[in-house]
């Protein structure tokens, strides 16, 4: 039987810069670049400058290595500082300060080493007629009129996981605006289309349903912007309209889920991740797309989903500890009693995280099958920023070995963000 998964470990290495006891860490994460004067067991020292968030490679002695100076192929241990605040939580249950090691890595038996940055959350941005991005594209977005004595219907559509654990399904709105009568002698004339899109707007932030999901900033005919709030939208004075011209609106996916504070926390908690998508299109009084003529509706970013989450980094910690059989109690005051809430000092569940994955093997000697085979493991290291100095190492520290097979790449970046 063949187990296709390897074990996973989560380092913590948050801790920036050193201090003027402690100096070798590195600027940008708690990476320990000049480790040759103190041993794994020195990491919880915190008088030096150490301590929670601080991690090193140590030799098989487990004494500390200057990786400013290393080129050796030789077997290291990666070891992190516990991030737990007390040694002891009793009489007799102590040893919670001790250093977190990893197996020891064989460099010749490292697969693969990858780097995973944190990215934002990009959200949905729909132009709907003439907006200073469209009127630039090129073919350009045509202008449309909007004539006296008609009723204009506009469809929004958001989907997406923020909506549907709303309303258990995907939400649209259909929403509508009579011109007013035409002036006297005039069957047929032009309206300023400003005031359409105010409609359409208010409409849409009005209604409870669509108003958590969305941010909408409307333009003139001129192409000024008039805001992006009912009141400012109240005091817009309509000049007429004008020939060739048309106003428009941006529509941007917007939503701020709910969510408990770190002393009620529970892993089972539910954290937002995706972000709402936004479609729109002008219809007929039927809501038919296809046999109205349309309005221009050009989308400027795609919604991209952030990476990072300090709650999922929360979360991949208290699996491992649990490994290790520091458990995160459920019980309020267990928790306090066995420092469950150094989880969430270590790490602010509301920022982001960069990651670092080492992967290797250690392989079994003996076997109860007499087959011969590896267990695979998983090195995770959460750290605040990339490291130019740690990929800088482990580059050097592979490659000595000069026959290594292992698969580097630190060139992972997050997509452009929308201008």
């Amino acid at each position: 039987m063949y187990f296709n998964h390897a074990f996973r470990q989560t380092h913590i290495g948050t801790k920036v810069g050193g201090s003027p006891v402690f100096s070798g860490i590195s600027s940008v994460s708690g990476f320990i670049e000049d480790a040759s004067s103190i041993k794994s067991s020195d990491l919880k020292d915190r008088t030096i400058g150490l301590g929670p968030g601080t991690f090193g490679f140590f030799d098989e002695s487990f004494n500390g290595i200057d990786t400013n100076n290393f080129t050796n192929c030789c077997p290291l241990y990666l070891a992190s500082a516990s991030i737990f605040q007390k040694d002891k939580i009793g009489q007799f249950h102590g040893g919670y300060l001790e250093s977190v090691k990893s197996k020891l890595i064989n460099p010749k038996h490292v697969s693969k080493v990858w780097y995973t940055p944190a990215c934002p959350a990009k959200a949905d941005v729909v132009h709907i007629g003439h907006t200073p991005y469209t009127t630039t594209l090129s073919p350009a977005c045509p202008a449309r009129e909007f004539l006296c004595n008609e009723v204009y219907n506009l469809r929004i559509d958001l989907k997406g996981s923020p909506v549907l654990r709303l309303l258990n399904r995907n939400m649209y709105r259909n929403v509508s605006r009579w011109t007013g009568c035409c002036p006297a002698g005039q069957p047929v004339a032009p309206v300023d289309s400003t005031l359409v899109f105010i409609q359409w707007a208010k409409d849409l932030l009005n209604f409870p349903l669509t108003q958590p999901f969305i941010q909408i900033e409307i333009f003139d005919e001129a192409g000024a912007s008039i805001g992006t709030t009912p009141a400012a939208w109240d005091a817009y004075v309509s000049p007429g309209h004008t020939t060739g011209q048309m106003a428009g609106m941006i529509i941007t996916g917007a939503y701020v889920d709910t969510k408990f504070g770190d002393c009620t926390f529970q892993i089972s908690d539910f954290f937002e991740k995706e972000p709402v998508r936004v479609y729109a299109s002008m219809v007929d009084e039927t809501g038919d797309v296809c046999a109205f003529e349309g309005l221009c509706v050009i989308k400027e970013c795609e919604a991209t989903q952030a990476e990072g989450f300090g709650e999922q980094v929360v979360r991949d910690l208290i699996l491992f500890e649990s490994y290790r059989q520091n458990f995160f109690h459920t019980d309020l005051r267990l928790r306090e009693v066995t420092q469950g809430y150094d989880f969430t000092n270590v790490i602010d569940r509301n920022s982001s995280y960069h990651r670092y994955f080492i992967a290797h093997n250690v392989p079994r000697r003996n076997n109860p099958t007499s087959t011969f085979d590896n267990d695979q493991y998983l090195i995770e290291i959460v750290v605040p920023a990339k490291d130019a100095l740690f990929e800088a190492f482990i580059q050097s520290w592979l490659g000595g070995c000069g026959v290594c097979s292992a698969d580097i790449d630190f060139s992972a970046t997050c997509s452009a963000a929308c201008p």
